[in-house]
């Protein structure tokens, strides 16, 4: 009798779980949620809506899922009013943990509530592979995702982040520009990462200043050689903070060609909003014993008159020292190494020989070249003041006995 009873309870609990089983099926659950209609409020009062589209959710990602593989406190139906939040991280792992170490992580273990979750990027029963156009965080779709937070005054004001307004500076840039016809065109994660985002000064971060040339070197590859070699990059490798990187030179989220005439990297900006930053402190001469004098002697040169007269296709810094793989004069490889000039100044000036070549453009200091020059600047001023002053003294003396001549044969006296 005892085993008959059993058989009979065990036989009811696969029948009721099977029934619960059965309630938790993505078409039981559509009974209400596919109503346009069905809402809830929230804890602040507002009204969310419940309802979930076939047409969506049959096009996610998601699609072969049943509503309790997210929802997984749906144990019975009609379930509570309020179920928990779905836990992204029970499937995609290696995600959750790099967003609890990133930035937003972190401000959501502080319950921030401008932190976004995965749903704010991802979206909720409509996510799409990254790789789908119409995807929230596809390449095209990232600065407008992004900035639902990083273009609002408010959130940027309450959180303090620095950048005002990074999304709308992107976009006008060559990266944001090209997102609308390439697909491997640089958006946010690409420099930022998409889960694992840090602070600028975090030394794990892509956009930490020693990591910056590599991050951009994932798509900038034979930049990123040219630049390894060069004296900023060896110089940063042993401990100059101050040496550039790629984004002091070109800038953040504003990087333009540098055939655009806004571009700090165009031929006209170059002595000016490049060069002159690092090579014309005294602070940095001082720190690393370089000689401060070397963009004043560029403006005083022919080329650095022409530039200041508006010639933009003149000679500046990089046309000379080179872009990205700048060396020392005394590296083979360096376009101003004495065998190499030549070759150099003959980008510009058709067959030059070899005297003309030899020329300096940056005379500072005690050089022997350098006195020579003020000295003969010396005597042409003073030659050019004495040529002038007799002829202006002759002019006036000679004017002034042609006016007597002149009242003596009108008036005889």
């Amino acid at each position: 009798m005892r085993r008959c009873v059993l058989m009979f309870m065990i036989l009811m609990w696969m029948i009721g779980s099977a029934r619960l089983l059965q309630a938790q099926t993505r078409d039981e659950c559509q009974e209400c949620h596919s109503d346009p209609e069905l809402t809830t409020g929230t804890e602040s009062g507002e009204e969310i809506s419940l309802y979930v589209a076939d047409s969506l959710f049959d096009a996610s990602v998601h699609a072969d899922l049943e509503c309790i593989d997210c929802h997984a406190d749906v144990t019975e139906l009609p379930h509570d009013e309020r179920l928990k939040k779905v836990d992204c991280g029970s499937c995609h792992e290696d995600a959750a943990e790099a967003v609890a170490q990133s930035v937003h992580g972190i401000e959501l273990q502080v319950r921030s509530p401008d932190s976004p979750t995965c749903a704010d990027c991802h979206g909720t029963h409509d996510i799409l592979s990254v790789t789908d156009p119409l995807s929230r965080v596809s390449k095209a779709n990232q600065p407008k995702t992004c900035g639902r937070c990083h273009s609002d005054p408010d959130i940027i004001a309450r959180n303090k982040i620095p950048m005002v307004a990074p999304v709308a500076i992107y976009r006008g840039s060559i990266h944001g520009q090209l997102t609308q016809e390439r697909e491997d065109a640089a958006t946010c994660s690409d420099c930022h990462r998409g889960h694992l985002i840090l602070t600028p000064l975090n030394p794990k971060s892509s956009i930490f200043k020693l990591a910056i040339p590599k991050t951009c070197g994932r798509c900038h590859e034979s930049i990123y050689e040219e630049y390894e070699i060069s004296v900023h990059a060896e110089a940063l490798r042993r401990g100059a903070r101050d040496a550039p990187v790629c984004t002091d030179c070109h800038g953040e989220h504003d990087i333009l060609r540098p055939e655009n005439p806004a571009a700090p990297t165009s031929g006209f900006r170059v002595p000016i909003e490049v060069c002159s930053p690092c090579h014309a402190s005294e602070r940095l001469a001082r720190k690393y014993g370089l000689t401060p004098a070397r963009v004043k002697t560029y403006k005083d040169s022919y080329h650095g008159l022409a530039l200041r007269a508006g010639k933009a296709t003149v000679a500046n810094c990089g046309s000379c020292h080179g872009v990205h793989g700048i060396l020392p004069s005394s590296d083979p490889r360096s376009p101003i190494h004495p065998d190499n000039l030549m070759e150099t100044c003959g980008k510009c000036h058709p067959n030059p020989t070899a005297n003309f070549a030899r020329g300096r453009v940056h005379m500072v200091g005690e050089d022997t070249e350098a006195r020579i020059i003020r000295i003969v600047r010396k005597v042409y001023i003073v030659l050019i003041i004495t040529v002038i002053g007799f002829m202006v003294t002759h002019n006036v003396i000679d004017f002034v006995a042609k006016a007597k001549r002149i009242r003596l044969a009108k008036y005889g006296n």
